[in-house]
């Protein structure tokens, strides 16, 4: 199918996030800017937040391997001889999840991770942030963030100054920010969510969501207003929150997502299915700012270059080429491996639950940390067929035996998935055996439990090439820190077993509990600490 779509995008991009560990080297950013360049696209922004080195503020970025002006110049001369434009995309309001941590900043935090709106040190730390990307960026664009503020105005602010209206709040913040952005030359846009989450009880995209006249006529009037929206594949939702959208009269941006932030493996197949959707009521609303998100959520476990299939289609879409047949023989012509071969990679989240691998699930993280006595997930994984991760192992080993450059990312999942074909079971075998009282099949699992062991050090010695291929080795401390977790607590559930066996112990009290439904099988967000315990981590 195609659909009638000039090529006149003003801005057509993809959005790194190095904010959450993972932070690409700086010659992987190049690589990665060249096969955007090479699909069509013409803007690359780098979600930063405060990952990059101010000479006064030296808590920005520390230890987490933050940029510096030569790393930025350097991949912003190398985005503006490919034909794309580098782009900061920073926090203005929230998202400060890191600094807020820093006594030295406590004065300019309300609640959570959100600045303090009013306050004078907040706009000169601003400022500061403002004046960095004008002058280490040759883009005149800049994403100011605004997103995901929820309790603006509801801790120190209301404190010092009594309850405000938040739109009152928003606006007048957002308009001095802008105003700063302005005195550098910058041309500002922001997510849209807050203007809407306020209208609409906290949530962001619905139908029949209307913004107050008079707050729509205080957005200034230099700004972009980006929709994001990665979670539907309904077409009407797109074409109503558009609608409303261009209520506003401002320039509007749309963000969809390649998804690679639910886990190891990219969810390739769900983003697609969402991008046309979306796509299509872009080209029908005439949109002319597109920014495909790489998110990286809890710790950036899955690769960038997974979701190579999902950036090349979205882009075709963009173009009214809705022709499956024609992207992947397009797909092939350019990276020279098979689109359908390098989709396998979403396998390691397919169950019964997800067969067609049509929505958001991370089983493949949640059923690694899922911890093997307690099994906050086995209520609903033993509701599940059996999933064949033997087989998916062996069809990511075959086919990555012809990705060329990119096999190591099948090796990855490969090793993944020989680790979940043990341990996503175990623990309700163990359960099931220790309540039966069948000690001759608790005795087998203790080896289970101790080749499982041995097979995680292979997964992480494949991620571990993942991690250090591609981004700086900050971050990967909370890897190890994860995966060593995981594999003493693996040794440890075994040792308990054999001192029940010998009867060292005379019982094992987690294995007594009876599991209740905690949350439902795609309520488990991507997040480790809820994954593995209900106690504090």
């Amino acid at each position: 199918m195609r659909v009638n779509a000039k090529n006149d995008y003003k801005n057509f991009g993809a959005m790194i996030c190095c904010t959450s560990n993972g932070v690409m080297k700086p010659e992987k950013v190049k690589e990665f800017i060249d096969i955007l360049s090479s699909m069509g696209y013409n803007l690359l922004e780098l979600g930063i937040e405060d990952m990059y080195k101010i000479d006064d503020e030296p808590y920005f970025g520390y230890l987490r391997g933050g940029y510096s002006k030569e790393e930025i110049h350097e991949m912003d001369e190398f985005a503006e001889s490919k034909g794309v434009e580098l782009v900061p995309c920073i926090q203005t309001l929230a998202h400060f999840k890191n600094l807020v941590k820093i006594p030295e900043y406590s004065d300019i935090v309300d609640i959570d991770d959100i600045l303090l709106v009013d306050e004078p040190k907040t706009y000169e730390l601003i400022d500061k942030m403002l004046k960095f990307a004008s002058e280490n960026f040759s883009s005149d664009k800049i994403n100011l963030g605004f997103d995901e503020a929820h309790h603006v105005g509801l801790g120190k602010y209301l404190d010092k100054h009594g309850y405000k209206d938040r739109y009152e709040l928003l606006i007048k913040h957002l308009n001095k920010v802008c105003e700063m952005a302005d005195g550098y030359g910058l041309k500002p846009h922001i997510w849209s969510d807050m203007f809407f989450r306020l209208a609409n009880k906290g949530e962001y995209a619905g139908r029949g969501v209307s913004i107050p006249e008079n707050v729509a006529a205080k957005v200034p009037e230099n700004l972009g207003l980006c929709y994001w929206d990665y979670y539907s594949a309904d077409e009407g939702l797109y074409d109503e929150m558009f609608r409303a959208h261009e209520s506003f009269g401002r320039e509007i941006w749309f963000a969809g997502g390649a998804w690679c932030w639910s886990g190891f493996a990219p969810l390739n197949r769900m983003s697609l299915l969402h991008s046309e959707a979306a796509m299509k009521q872009v080209i029908n609303h005439g949109i002319k700012n597109v920014l495909i998100t790489m998110w990286a959520d809890n710790g950036h476990d899955c690769s960038w270059f997974s979701v190579l299939p999902t950036l090349y289609a979205v882009r075709q879409y963009a173009l009214g080429n809705f022709d499956e047949d024609n992207i992947k023989r397009g797909f092939g012509e350019l990276f020279g491996v098979s689109f359908n071969d390098f989709m396998t990679l979403d396998i390691p989240n397919k169950n019964s639950s997800n067969p067609n691998l049509e929505k958001l699930d991370n089983s493949c993280k949640s059923m690694l940390y899922n911890d093997c006595f307690l099994g906050l997930r086995d209520y609903h994984f033993e509701r599940l067929d059996p999933v064949p991760y033997s087989e998916y192992a062996g069809t990511l080993d075959k086919v990555g035996e012809k990705m060329g450059k990119y096999k190591y990312l099948f090796d990855n999942l490969a090793a993944l998935c020989r680790v979940l074909d043990i341990k996503a079971g175990i623990g309700i075998k163990t359960r099931k055996a220790y309540k039966s009282g069948d000690k001759e099949l608790l005795g087998k699992l203790v080896g289970d439990y101790k080749e499982a062991a041995a097979r995680l050090d292979v997964f992480r010695n494949t991620l571990r090439k993942v991690w250090m291929s591609e981004n700086k080795p900050y971050g990967w401390d909370i890897q190890e820190i994860r995966l060593g977790g995981l594999k003493a607590r693996l040794y440890d559930c075994a040792q308990r077993i054999e001192e029940y066996l010998s009867g060292e112990t005379k019982d094992i009290p987690e294995l007594e509990e009876t599991m209740l439904p905690y949350g439902n099988w795609n309520s488990g967000y991507n997040l480790y600490r809820g994954f593995i315990s209900v106690s504090e981590l």
